[in-house]
């Protein structure tokens, strides 16, 4: 690529970039609060539910969002992004509104598993593919600010929400009805301004038989409509390195996601003050912001895959020594160590994707890895409780060390899979 070449970071693609951004704080962002409803539904509307049963209400809200991505993806491919997005952040409202009127553990599960979920699904996915189109050669940089929204949501909204739900004045109706109409400005500017990039004759790297049965050649520029997409999904997925990747990000969510649910309780357990405990999670989520950002910008130079790998081994690393924290300094140190590493896999597993994929393909590639961790996802929460109630946290610790390290060899073998060359930049 000449060094000459014009800056792909125009003033219109920031455009998009921030639309990602707000669109994931309410999305991915609001669903990181989930441990206050959690905490506040075990109290009052749910008190006669274990708190097992009431963690199935986010763990289908994770499931809806991780499966309909390969869908969504798809669709941002063949269709473009703004139907989808303006469908899911009404449907992300509208979700948001019927929970001020739940009371019944169904409703929630209606209200805040799916209607949420999918929702949040149909705005998230073609939000953060759009920038793969838009950016061709150094999209991980601005993929992980975008992917930053999620973290800032994870840190704003259970800040605010709790401040909102206790008190007298306000209550949970009011406080769900204060969220939605706080998200509608947000995902407004997002659905006016994640428009598709303007359209460029489409390339196919091999040649394709068309309608008539002739062959196109691999270098001629091609109507879009002549486009063999099942062909190009067949190719996508027939990449070794795009299976590997699918299969690490699957067992990386087995366990990824356990100290965003139980650092809180650990705190408790270990005797700290119930206020500290409550912001362990805001300090992993705010650490994850710059964890997003900072690895992205630094992957476009060194490698996609090879800040991803770092990344996951850090994170498996850091979550084995989780039980040999038994401070208030340490466990802040904890959370923000682990926050930043987790910060780096969320935003690079994305930006790998793209890479994997050609352009036509993003939208797939994004959807299809972040589609394979949705029964690990959504596993990931009865399987912790359950290791916390039989075994203590040094089990669900070894889990998630052991799930994340699984994960980091089979990156390895993905990266490989490219190039055998140790320093390349992948």
């Amino acid at each position: 690529m000449s060094q000459n070449a014009p800056s792909e970071l125009t003033p219109r693609t920031w455009l998009v970039i921030f639309g990602a951004f707000t669109s994931l704080f309410c999305t991915v962002g609001f669903l990181n609060s989930f441990g206050v409803f959690e905490e506040y539904y075990a109290e009052v509307p749910l008190a006669n539910q274990s708190e097992s049963t009431i963690g199935w209400i986010g763990a289908i809200c994770l499931f809806c969002l991780f499966s309909i991505s390969t869908i969504a993806g798809s669709l941002l491919d063949t269709f473009g992004p703004e139907l989808l997005i303006r469908t899911g952040s009404v449907g992300t409202v509208l979700g948001v509104m019927m929970i001020s009127l739940c009371t019944k553990l169904y409703q929630f599960i209606l209200a805040q598993g799916f209607l949420l979920g999918i929702s949040m699904s149909l705005v998230t996915w073609p939000a953060v593919g759009l920038i793969g189109q838009y950016i061709k050669r150094k999209s991980a940089g601005p993929m992980g600010i975008a992917i930053a929204g999620s973290s800032f949501g994870g840190v704003i909204w259970p800040i605010a929400i709790k401040q909102l739900l206790y008190k007298p004045n306000i209550g949970f109706g009011w406080t769900m009805r204060i969220v939605g109409f706080i998200m509608i400005p947000l995902l407004l500017f997002s659905c006016i301004v994640c428009n598709s990039p303007p359209k460029a004759p489409v390339v196919i790297e091999d040649a394709t038989k068309i309608e008539d049965g002739s062959v196109v050649n691999p270098t001629d520029p091609i109507p879009e409509k002549v486009v063999d997409r099942k062909a190009q999904a067949m190719a996508l997925y027939k990449k070794p390195s795009m299976r590997l990747l699918c299969l690490a990000v699957f067992f990386i969510y087995f366990g990824m996601f356990a100290p965003f649910f139980y650092t809180t309780s650990y705190a408790v357990k270990k005797g700290f003050s119930t206020s500290f405990a409550f912001y362990t999670v805001s300090i992993v989520n705010g650490a994850s912001f710059f964890g997003r950002i900072i690895p992205g910008i630094v992957a476009d130079k060194l490698g996609r895959f090879n800040c991803l790998i770092i990344a996951t081994l850090l994170a498996g690393v850091i979550a084995l020594c989780w039980t040999k924290v038994d401070s208030v300094t340490g466990l802040a140190i904890w959370s923000a160590a682990y926050g930043f590493a987790l910060g780096g896999i969320l935003s690079l597993q994305q930006a790998s994707a793209a890479q994997v994929a050609t352009p036509s393909t993003i939208g797939l590639a994004i959807g299809s890895v972040a589609g394979c961790c949705a029964l690990s996802a959504m596993a990931n929460v009865p399987i912790s409780g359950a290791l916390v109630e039989k075994y203590g946290y040094l089990a669900l610790s070894i889990f998630t060390g052991v799930s994340l390290l699984v994960g980091a060899i089979l990156l390895l073998l993905a990266r490989f899979a490219q190039t055998r060359t140790l320093l390349a930049v992948i």
